[in-house]
């Protein structure tokens, strides 16, 4: 076997995980998640993303169409969103970082979702994120599984990820606590 073949397999096998969990005090699980639960709503949770809307799509001969209005549901499995804010480390020169996400699962108080395609430096890229109980009120707890992405070291990225977290927590305490 080639050596430097070899080390191209090792390195194309790594795969980054890891979990971030953030705290939200005073709302319970049940309230957070009927805030969270719309999975085209990111842009209400997370500071860096700008837009989040349902794409609507479907095959005409081999190109993607978009959907007569209506058809589709969103928040089932296989809806896709599309995200946009200005968060790009892979391709620099480009203005705004954007992705396209897939709804691979549901329950009462999660989700998990793919990367389907991105200008951000991914490859493959699955997460999970979940309102879990916790003695202060409620936590988000975000699993995600990914290729190393381009212009990220691991360390970072879950740092990422973990403010990313945190300031869902923090949007939930003020729009729940806040309510008459």
């Amino acid at each position: 076997m080639d050596h430097d073949t070899s080390r191209e397999e090792e390195a194309a096998a790594v795969l980054w995980r890891g979990t971030v969990r953030a705290v939200a005090s005073g709302p319970t699980p049940d309230e957070a998640w009927a805030l969270l639960g719309d999975f085209c709503s990111l842009d209400r949770w997370v500071s860096t993303v700008r837009t989040c809307r349902r794409v609507v799509e479907m095959e005409v001969d081999g190109a993607a169409e978009p959907e007569p209005e209506g058809e589709g549901r969103p928040d089932a499995p296989g809806c896709v969103r599309y995200c946009e804010g200005p968060v790009n480390m892979a391709a620099p020169g480009e203005p705004v970082g954007w992705s396209k996400e897939r709804l691979l699962e549901t329950d009462h108080a999660g989700r998990c979702y793919e990367l389907l395609d991105s200008n951000k430096g991914f490859g493959r890229y699955r997460a999970t994120v979940r309102v879990e109980h916790d003695p202060a009120g409620c936590a988000v707890s975000w699993s995600f599984e990914a290729d190393p992405v381009k212009g990220w070291t691991l360390e970072g990225f879950v740092a990422f990820l973990d403010k990313l977290a945190r300031g869902v927590a923090q949007r939930l305490e003020e729009e729940i606590m806040v309510r008459p």
